[in-house]
């Protein structure tokens, strides 16, 4: 953001000065001096408001992005830096180049802080190349212990920039932090999943769980979760919300206020889950915002039938 000194008394006097000024100019030559006054008006406005736009949001933004299958979760830290987790798939419409990327650039994003690749599945790390070879990024978190070659060439061949992280680690901005709540156990291919990073994300008494694609339950989070500390908590049921990610372990653990799934299978066929405010990505992007106290959740309206037409790219 560009620091900018408030208005003050400037903003008055040069503009009443410019509105008395264009209107004795017009005066002389015949013409109404209403423009003038139009003119300084806006300018006046424009001079009073600009210092506000530039100024940082002063809430914690968490936008999960609809990418499909996979994940993509953007985390705006109050008072500038940013967070990407996991960046949906690069083979099934490469979200990295159709989604993340036309997201970040319509929210003036510029740079990424830190960017999270929870496990080293394809629909999660896959769209992290295109993000890499077009912004800037700081830090690269993957779970400690997985070779950095398992999350593709992009990562892999970056010397510099890759962390391991386990429990416990943190990171935090603006008021707010993301803490590392285990990385899971297991080997195997089948595995993978329950070395998944999980994350917490706090600012002030509002937290959002990121149990990531385990599979074995609310026992991976590594901590007395059943004492709620007042505040509003909000859970994206792990392994985009499937029946055997045990999202209804989940959701009686966390006591969430709302919960973020990929769609709601998991709600459906009889299965016994607590009642719950529940939003679905297939229905469009959730942005969650927080000012440590309150916390905001809005979702993307999903596109009518005329407008899906007309984004038809051309044949040919």
């Amino acid at each position: 953001w560009v620091p900018l000194p408030p208005s003050g008394i400037a903003a008055p006097i040069v503009c009443t000065g410019g509105a008395v000024f264009g209107s004795l100019w017009l005066r002389s030559r015949g013409r109404e001096p209403w423009p003038a006054v139009a003119v300084a008006s806006a300018v006046f406005l424009a001079w009073v408001h600009i210092p506000y736009a530039a100024l940082p949001d002063h809430r914690l933004t968490l936008a999960a992005l609809n990418v499909g299958k996979g994940a993509a979760h953007v985390i705006s830290f109050p008072g500038g830096g940013h967070m990407l987790v996991d960046c949906g798939s690069g083979l099934r419409g490469n979200k990295g180049e159709t989604v993340l990327l036309p997201y970040l650039r319509s929210r003036g994003i510029r740079r990424i802080d830190v960017l999270v690749l929870t496990h080293p599945h394809e629909d999660h790390y896959g769209g992290a190349e295109a993000v890499l070879s077009s912004l800037p990024v700081g830090e690269i978190w993957i779970p400690e212990g997985i070779p950095k070659g398992a999350f593709g060439e992009a990562v892999g061949g970056d010397t510099d920039r890759v962390r391991g992280k386990s429990r416990g680690d943190r990171y935090g901005s603006g008021g707010a932090e993301v803490i590392v709540r285990g990385t899971g156990q297991g080997s195997g291919r089948k595995k993978v999943n329950e070395r998944c990073l999980l994350l917490e994300i706090r600012h002030g008494s509002f937290s959002a769980w990121l149990p990531g694609d385990v599979e074995r339950g609310p026992s991976a989070w590594g901590e007395n979760f059943r004492d709620k500390k007042g505040g509003e908590r909000i859970l994206f049921l792990p392994h985009h919300g499937s029946a055997e990610a045990k999202p209804g372990a989940w959701i009686r653990a966390a006591a969430p206020d709302a919960v973020v799934s990929q769609n709601s299978i998991c709600f459906r066929k009889g299965n016994l889950i607590p009642s719950v405010l529940a939003f679905y990505l297939e229905n469009g992007a959730v942005t969650l915002r927080s000012d440590g106290d309150l916390v905001f959740i809005e979702q993307e309206r999903r596109p009518n039938l005329w407008e899906l037409f007309l984004r038809l790219p051309p044949e040919g």
